[in-house]
């Protein structure tokens, strides 16, 4: 499936969506969402930066999956 054009469709989104979730999960976005050392946020009752990185690990571990299942399989 990797050759045909919904396969590279899907790799590129896949790649786009684990390139976001690279960037954005040590990057900015977990200066966006920290508090300050004497108040973190605090989300589900642990801290919000801790949500957040396990959040988009999450998504980038789901990005690999579904291309092994999909993109990276034998056609034997």
């Amino acid at each position: 499936m990797g050759d045909t054009k919904t396969g590279r469709r899907l790799g590129g989104v896949l790649g786009g969506v684990f390139l976001l979730a690279l960037i954005l999960g040590p990057g900015p976005g977990a200066g966006w969402v920290d508090g300050t050392a004497e108040e973190p946020r605090i989300w589900f009752g642990v801290p919000a930066l801790y949500v957040w990185v396990v959040f988009w690990y999450v998504v980038m571990a789901g990005c690999v999956v579904v291309a092994a299942k999909r993109l990276w399989r034998d056609e034997d």
